[in-house]
């Protein structure tokens, strides 16, 4: 399956360039558009040009959009985070044409497909109802991002009207991908067996899981009826029974071998609980590696770690009681170690904890003497001999070990979707429509809790302890959906922007090293000793709920206008 995205790339310059020189000369395999559509090679090829579209890695770089992960370096998505850019930021008009670069050739596709009239029409329709899904995949970031847009379902020229149109209002386009969806997703295989040749290729599954997240995204008081939508797209993925939570029986391994080498979907056959990846390959042989660098990120050994938990995301993990931490009689902050113990134990799956090996970032932030490989304690000193965290936690989650030493040969895999998200909404969607029961928590949320032998959620014990049961929802998404991209788009839609305004913490002075304290002197501190990394962040109700349009579209386009409310 890896090959799907090199042929992606060799079939995209083939038929997608816009460079009228390169489009007159012969291609070097003698096809053009004109002779391409004659084989089902050449449907499925096309079909791969299209998957880019689901964003890969980024889909990881999407989740410092939120509160919970930080790349201080990252001047895009960290910028529209803090609230503080303009319509002139350049990250908003390169989603923009990214997006509607995706729906170019999902559309060229659409409209082409069909000509391979030697192809059976159920082949070609698979293949074109994995395109829908694509193009789904674009509109869910579109109107998440902007709202209300421009609404394309065909390929435009420079001199098509419907580059000059107003806006579409965001729940007449929701409703009209929730159909396309729902119309084409028979075509699809319910499911594709992992380590299979096909695996990463789009399913029924797929496209029941992007229907449950699209009408998940748009559910509100005012509209309530996506919340059913959702729980039954969901629930239509659980009954298939084609798809389960990852685990051996490892509860200290699982969550964490889902995100790496040892449980992989494109190359382990015991992962079913993968629903769509978006899958890389590489080979010391081939001259085209498809790679990403996302271990070493994590542990660069001579520099700052690009990706970094804060402290409100580690703060959110419940006690091994239950109870969350401050309140339960487990929690102990007294040390950098003390903070990571008895609590749920996905958190030292997904955060780096004292006492992980193997680790290859480098030095930690102990005394020289101190063993190698096994880290111990955060570091501050960027002399270029160990992994600097600016917040003095480091990530585990998606950490591939034996890839952080050398840069650039990262392959493994990233979820686009998996089957935790669908339990999850489903719990969610259940609860918001008044229908949740015991029996569904059983069959979700404590299946996730199980995996790792965490105290299960039980709704009278909730009720016993004062706890509310949405905020408890909430809580899982969060924790378990960790750097999978969905932060900002639960914090939008759950209407708690002023997450995002909150100042950026790291860990407790007092825990750290005497070797490092130099390197910390300058840090500022709130009342109870925990490192301040940022407090110029803003959240502005209704403003920054949505992102502002870019100027150099309005400038092209000026019937896009009015900008988003608050942006004029």
């Amino acid at each position: 399956m890896k090959k799907l995205y090199y042929i992606s790339v060799l079939f995209s310059l083939l038929l997608f360039s816009c460079n009228d020189s390169f489009l007159d000369r012969p291609p070097l395999d003698e096809l053009t558009d004109d002779n391409y559509w004659q084989t089902e090679q050449h449907v499925i090829n096309a079909a791969n040009a299209c998957y880019p579209g689901l964003i890969g890695k980024d889909i990881v770089n999407m989740d410092c959009l939120g509160e919970d992960l930080i790349w201080y370096q990252d001047k895009s998505w960290r910028v529209i985070s803090s609230g503080n850019y303009g319509s002139s930021f350049g990250t908003l008009n390169s989603q923009w044409n990214s997006r509607y670069t995706a729906l170019y050739r999902c559309h060229y596709f659409l409209e082409n497909y069909n000509r391979a009239t030697s192809v059976p029409e159920e082949v070609r329709e698979r293949y074109a109802a994995e395109v829908k899904v694509i193009r789904a995949f674009q509109y869910w970031l579109l109107t998440s991002f902007w709202g209300d847009v421009p609404f394309i379902t065909k390929t435009l020229t420079v001199e098509s009207p419907e580059l000059y149109e107003a806006r579409t209002n965001k729940y007449e386009i929701v409703d009209w991908i929730l159909n396309d969806l729902e119309e084409s997703y028979k075509y699809l295989p319910e499911s594709i067996e992992p380590a299979s040749d096909e695996f990463g290729r789009i399913t029924q599954a797929a496209a029941l899981t992007m229907k449950a997240r699209l009408a998940l995204q748009f559910a509100d008081k005012e509209h309530p009826g996506y919340w059913e939508i959702a729980s039954e797209a969901a629930s239509r993925v659980m009954r298939m029974n084609k798809y389960g939570i990852y685990k051996t029986g490892n509860k200290d391994k699982d969550y964490e071998n889902l995100f790496n080498f040892t449980g992989r979907a494109s190359r382990v056959a015991a992962n079913n609980e993968t629903i769509l990846a978006y899958v890389y390959g590489y080979d010391d042989n081939a001259n085209t590696k498809v790679v990403h660098n996302l271990s070493r990120e994590c542990h660069v050994p001579d520099q700052q770690a690009r990706y970094m938990p804060s402290k409100a995301f580690c703060d959110s993990y419940l006690c091994l009681d239950g109870k969350p931490f401050g309140i339960s009689e487990l929690s102990d902050s007294s040390s950098y170690a003390a903070y990571f113990e008895n609590r749920d134990p996905r958190m030292k799956q997904t955060v780096l904890p004292p006492g992980y090996a193997p680790y290859y970032g480098g030095r930690d932030g102990r005394d020289l003497t101190d063993v190698d490989n096994v880290f111990m304690a955060p570091r501050f000193n960027n002399d270029k001999k160990g992994s600097v965290s600016g917040t003095g936690f480091y990530c585990v989650k998606y950490v591939e070990p034996t890839k952080v030493p050398v840069y650039n040969t990262d392959d493994n895999d990233i979820i686009i979707m998996r089957y935790a998200e669908v339990l999850l909404i489903y719990a969610e969607a259940m609860f918001e429509q008044g229908k949740l029961t015991q029996d569904i928590v059983d069959q979700t949320i404590n299946q996730l809790r199980g995996r790792v032998g965490m105290h299960p959620m039980i709704l009278t014990e909730l009720q016993q302890w004062g706890m509310d049961i949405r905020e408890e929802i909430h809580r899982e998404r969060r924790v378990e959906l960790f750097m999978e991209g969905f932060r900002w788009f639960d914090v939008v839609r759950w209407k708690e922007g002023w997450r995002l305004g909150d100042p950026i913490k790291g860990v407790n002075k007092s825990w750290v090293n005497e070797t490092q304290k130099d390197y910390i002197s300058s840090y500022r501190t709130d009342n109870y000793g925990y490192l301040i990394l940022d407090d110029s962040r803003q959240f502005v109700d209704p403003k920054n709920y949505l992102f502002c349009l870019p100027q150099e579209q309005m400038e092209r386009n000026p019937n896009l206008k009015p900008n988003n409310p608050g942006w004029d």
